[in-house]
């Protein structure tokens, strides 16, 4: 092997086996979805957000956060196809729970099943509105979740993702008239 190919596998392999490498690219996601508009572009986004941080806490040796990470990408996955068949989601809300009961590990489980579960609901949302409020419930349950786990980019991921889903929640609620237009010096 030459000097050009080792480097690439060096550098490969710290990408890839580095929790700060996919917990990044997470963050990047966690970021970005308050900021679309619609239903399919928020799922979306989350999709790719859900596997990151899947192979993010997979690294840190979190199972049940690994698990419920990728149960929400698979969850979101069938909320973009399931179209007018709003229940089909909810098939996911037993096996987050089962998953949880499986790899019970005391405090970290329960905050990380509950904001899966907070967050499954949000998801099944037809109305970006109550999909926004409902998700953003589930923000101190991940927050503390990352906090015990020591995951910290999830963590600043979820502290500014909480900001801007309220901020877009906000944004939301003023284009429907729910709120007053704010003023302008």
């Amino acid at each position: 092997m030459n000097m050009k190919d080792t480097a690439m596998t060096i550098l490969l392999s710290a990408l890839t086996t580095d929790p700060a490498t996919f917990g990044l690219a997470g963050l990047a996601g966690q970021i970005a979805w308050p900021l679309f508009r619609t239903r399919p572009a928020i799922l979306t986004i989350q999709i790719g957000t859900a596997f990151s941080f899947a192979a993010h806490y997979a690294l840190l040796g979190q199972s049940t956060g690994m698990a419920v990470c990728l149960i929400g990408a698979a969850q979101s996955l069938t909320a973009l196809a399931a179209g007018n068949r709003q229940w089909l989601p909810a098939v996911f809300l037993p096996v987050v729970w089962a998953v949880g009961w499986i790899t019970w590990g005391g405090p970290a489980t329960f905050l990380a099943v509950t904001a899966c579960t907070l967050i499954m609901l949000g998801r099944m949302q037809r109305c970006t509105l109550r999909m926004r409020a409902v998700m953003l419930t589930a923000a101190p349950f991940g927050i503390t979740h990352d906090i015990t786990v020591g995951a910290v980019p999830a963590l600043i991921g979820a502290l500014l993702s909480a900001a801007l889903s309220v901020r877009a929640l906000r944004r939301e609620l003023i284009a429907r008239g729910n709120l007053p237009q704010p003023r302008t010096a």
